[in-house]
């Protein structure tokens, strides 16, 4: 498979190895627990796993892992490296999002604690994120969302160039006192909405 084709089949997600409440559970059940983790997660994409371990009042131990793994919403561009790179940076000014990270020598712009509610630009949250819901009512659509967002432009075997683009985050409810953050998901709208911008900008040069 080229890079052009591989680069289209993937898609970002968020996945625990048990769910949260479940690992929450665990763990209050537990006399005390400790906590390591690994992670094969590069700059884009790859896996982190953690493992707590729990000790009950009988003194016996169990490990818990909870796997998170990040996938990237990659999308072709017709054009060549750099006028993506100049178009993709465009975008996220265009969207809104306050730049952080930027770095000219791997192409990568994004912000990794990024504060918003509602909107993304023109995206609403609740297309964007997958942060659960009570009542037919998405905790994306009035939670307090810290994101990671990054993306990058990266050649394509086809001779012209590829934008990367991941998304993940935490939710909180802004309303209330509770103090525990959901954990969003990508539902791809935020990374779409990314490139549909990238290909009309270099097509207007």
């Amino acid at each position: 498979m080229s890079t052009s084709e591989g680069v289209l089949a993937m898609r970002r997600r968020v996945r625990l190895g048990l769910p949260v409440a479940l690992a929450a559970a665990l763990l209050a059940g537990g006399s005390g627990c400790a906590s390591t983790s690994a992670s094969t997660r590069g700059d884009f994409g790859g896996s982190s796993v953690q493992t707590a371990v729990i000790q009950n009042a009988q003194g016996a131990a169990r490990g818990l892992n909870m796997v998170s793994t990040t996938e990237v919403n990659s999308a072709l561009i017709n054009a060549p490296v750099e006028k993506a790179w100049a178009a993709l940076q465009e975008v996220y000014t265009t969207l809104g999002i306050p730049v952080t990270d930027l770095n000219q020598q791997s192409r990568t712009i994004g912000n990794n604690a990024y504060r918003v509610r509602r909107r993304i630009g023109d995206v609403p949250t609740m297309r964007a994120l997958d942060c659960g819901g009570d009542s037919g009512m998405p905790n994306a659509e009035t939670y307090q969302l810290l994101l990671t967002v990054k993306s990058r432009i990266i050649p394509s075997d086809a001779g012209g160039s590829v934008v990367q683009t991941t998304l993940e985050g935490t939710g909180k409810n802004a309303t209330t006192a509770a103090s525990s953050d959901v954990r969003c998901s990508s539902m791809g709208a935020l990374e779409k909405r990314i490139a549909d911008l990238v290909k009309a900008k270099v097509a207007a040069k």
